[in-house]
Order: structure tokens, then sequence, then C-alpha cells
């Protein structure tokens, strides 16, 4: 019987299951109820499902200087993004080992999770899933093979060059994607995961909350530009007390670690397959660019439904929502193939990790996206997921807190026809509704063109 393959990946820093009592994001929250084991009711013959954390949530645990290993390591991912090419090889990894052909996948994700698993529908519809190895020997689904495959279809493949759309790419670039669909193939040819053209499954359904662009955290981005140079003249100090001077030293460790940045970068960015047909090895090998971009705009037209629950009230800059473009027919059964909605509140009200007391938008937003998952044979265990959406539910605005305040402003951009949940309409119809700090009537400027509320600016201006 085929069975769901559920798949969820959490935001920055996020990481469910650690306390009992704790702030837990809408991803773990449905992963928590869609998963098997003894106090839950869903069959694992009918549905598994696989949770990664988010980025920089590498568990503190070992002697002193793992612990201490570990909290460079999150502190570098939550700076970087560095984490978010492991995520995407542990998501496709762990498809490998529990797909079995006709098994429907679902993914789900949050903010830089979106991201992760929008490219992991990527991966999937450019390789597909495997079902042998490459002698024609039955498939390896041990976790150390299952890592190895991933990481040749991520890093090989996926990631030869950066997702744009074709009808814009310049010469160069289109030669690119082409290379890529050459190596996808090779792929696909090399583990039996679909024919020369198609990969052999795709996502069945694709769920994000505010898939955002930011690869970079300032907050952390600052405290490891601190940590360091902090670490690095502390070692030139010590090292000068035994031989030449602390501008000596300081300026030999600041080349080394150039030198090893270097090599680092080259590791990541520099790409020779060697040749492809029609390709010399020359003409395949490249740098690719400091900043890839691995989601697609684009909704594959094979993916059958997604959906996306985007933030009005998130100002922060760095985190620029990632829109996405799909066909919005229906099914036979009148269910929308794809849905992109706005709802209220900031980045964390749409997508979770605020505690329970103050998780009413967020809950709704859940609500939305469950209700849309189970419609087309998502499983959950209601005694795992209580939920009470609610338009009046309290706001945050994380702009106003921490190192955030120091840094850019930017309302987001909002088409005066686009589809607003309707949780929202009747947010603008109360009275008041607490926002941070205040209570007060709901009027965000990013609304303030939208067809469907603007005449709630002009009664305000008015009164």
């Amino acid at each position: 019987m085929p069975r769901n393959i559920v798949v969820f990946a959490d935001g920055t820093g996020q990481r469910g299951g650690i306390f009992f009592d704790e702030n837990r994001s809408n991803i773990y929250k449905l992963y928590r109820a869609t998963r098997c084991g003894p106090e839950y009711s869903v069959n694992p013959a009918e549905q598994l499902a696989f949770y990664d954390p988010g980025v920089g949530t590498e568990p503190i645990e070992g002697n002193v200087f793992l612990k201490l290993f570990r909290r460079l390591h999150n502190l570098v991912s939550q700076a970087t993004g560095l984490g978010l090419t492991l995520n995407m090889i542990q998501c496709y990894a762990a498809i490998i080992r529990m797909w079995r052909p006709g098994d429907r996948i679902f993914l789900f994700g949050f903010s830089r999770g979106a991201y992760t698993v929008r490219a992991l529908g990527g991966v999937l519809t450019y390789c597909g899933v495997p079902t042998r190895m490459p002698d024609g020997t039955p498939l390896l689904r041990d976790e150390n093979s299952t890592i190895r495959i991933a990481k040749e279809a991520v890093k090989d493949v996926y990631q030869f060059t950066s997702s744009r759309y074709r009808d814009k790419a310049t010469p160069e670039q289109l030669m690119r994607l082409e290379q890529r669909d050459l190596l996808a193939a090779q792929f696909r040819g090399k583990y039996g995961s679909g024919d020369g053209d198609m990969s052999n499954t795709v996502p069945y359904f694709i769920g994000v909350f505010d898939t955002i662009a930011s690869l970079a955290n300032p907050q952390a981005l600052g405290m490891l530009m601190a940590l360091l140079a902090a670490i690095l003249m502390a070692a030139a100090w010590v090292l000068s007390f035994f031989a030449f001077s602390f501008l000596w030293w300081t300026g030999v460790l600041g080349g080394l670690a150039i030198v090893l940045a270097a090599i680092w970068y080259a590791g990541e960015h520099l790409k020779a397959p060697g040749p492809l047909p029609g390709y010399s090895a020359r003409q395949t090998r490249h740098w690719t660019e400091f900043r890839m971009r691995f989601h697609d705009f684009r909704l594959s037209s094979r993916v059958p439904y997604a959906r996306h629950a985007i933030s009005i009230d998130e100002n922060r800059a760095e985190f620029n929502p990632v829109r996405w473009m799909g066909d919005e027919g229906a099914d036979d059964n009148g269910l929308k193939r794809f849905e992109q909605v706005w709802f209220a509140g900031n980045h964390s009200d749409v997508g979770g990790s605020y505690s329970e007391n103050d998780s009413r938008l967020s809950d709704t937003a859940l609500k939305w996206m469950l209700d849309a998952a189970a419609a087309v044979g998502l499983i959950h265990d209601q005694a795992w997921l209580s939920l009470f959406p609610d338009a009046a539910g309290p706001q945050h605005d994380e702009k106003r807190t921490g190192i955030y305040r120091h840094t850019r402003t930017r309302v987001r951009k909002i088409r005066p026809d686009a589809a607003l949940h309707q949780s929202v309409i009747d947010r603008f119809e109360l009275p008041e509704v607490l926002q941070y700090n205040i209570l007060k009537p709901y009027r965000p400027e990013a609304l303030r063109d939208h067809e469907l509320v603007k005449h709630h600016y002009k009664a305000s201006v008015a009164s």
C-alpha cells in the first residue's frame, strides 16, 4: 500500500522536542502530530515522518572541547547559512531511506527551512529517488550510504549552478542550466531514479511558512566576527611571549585564516564534473556565484499541490520573502493546486515559535496549512495538535528587540489583489488588537493600497 513520506525542515535556531514546555514552531507541532510512535495513532504502514532541526541547532553535549566546537559551529551556521546544504542532504537522504515506488512525498518548512524544502523539491524534480546502486545491485539504505548519494545529488547536480528563469538567463547561465540537466540525467541513469527525460517522483505536497531569501543572520554574524577577531588577537598575544611581536603574529594568523577560507571556498564553489555530452571538461569547469540561489521561483508543473503562508507584518529588511509562482487551477475534486496567502503578524507569528499564550496568529496559519494537507491525504493525530486560531491574537515585532533594532527596516510589498486570509479581513474589523506593546486598530502600511481593505485607511483618516 502506498504510504506518505513526510519531511519537516525547521527554521534557523528552531529545534523542538528538547524541553517539555518550550516555544514550538509550526513545523515541530506538525511533525509531532504526524509521526508514528507508541503514544501516537499514526500507523507506520501508512505514514513515516522525518524532522530536521533548523540551521545552528546542534545539541550542546559532550566534553568541554566538543561543547565549545558545537557552540562555534552553531554560531557559524546561523551567521552564514552554511548549514542549509547539510539540511538538504539530510532531508534527501531520509527520503532515500524511507521511500518506495508509489509513496507520496509531503514537504514542510519554515523560514530557511522553507527555503530548504523548496530547494529539496528541485532536487527531487531533477534527480528523483534512487532505486538501485550504480552496478545494478539493490540500493543500500543505511545512513552512511544514503548520505553519500544525497551529497552527490545536492552538491554535484542541483548546486552545479543557481536556479533561475531560463527565459531571462544569459548565454553563459543558460549553458550551465543545460549542463545541470545533463548531470541530472546521468544521476537518474546511474541510480535508476527515472528515465532520460524525467525523474521517477516529485513532491506530492509542499507546504511552507514565510520563505525568506536571507542566508545570513546579522545578529549571529556580528557575534561571529567579534569572536573570531578576539580569538585571533588572543592567540597572537600568547604567541608573542615566545617569539616575534604581537603585530607579526596577527599578520601571520590573519594570512593563514585567509588561506584556509580560500581553500574552503574553492571546495564549495569550484565545479569540475568532467566532460558531458556536447561539452568538454574545460567547458563544464566553472566557479559558482558567492551567494547561490537554490530555490525555484516557479513551482514545477509536476507537483500536484503546494501552499505558501506569508507574513504581512514582518519588517526586517533581511527577512525579505521569496514568493512563489504556480498554477492556481484546481484538481478534479475542486481542490486548488497552489495557494499563496498573506497572514497577519510577523515572521514567527506565521511560522510559530512564540509561547502558547501568544500563538493565536500562528495557529491560524497552521490550521490553514493542515486543512489543505489533510484534504489530500496527510494523516495526523488530533490528540497531539489542538489549535485555537484567533484573528485578535497578539502580534510581535522583532525589529524592536535585540540587535535587530539597529538593522534596516523594510515594509513588505504586497500587490493590491494579493490573496488575504479571511482572518486578516476579520482583524481589520476589530476595534483594536495587541501590536507588540499597544492596543490599536490593525492598519499595516503594507496593505494600505489593497483593494479589500484600503477603505479602512480612508475611514481612519476621516475620523
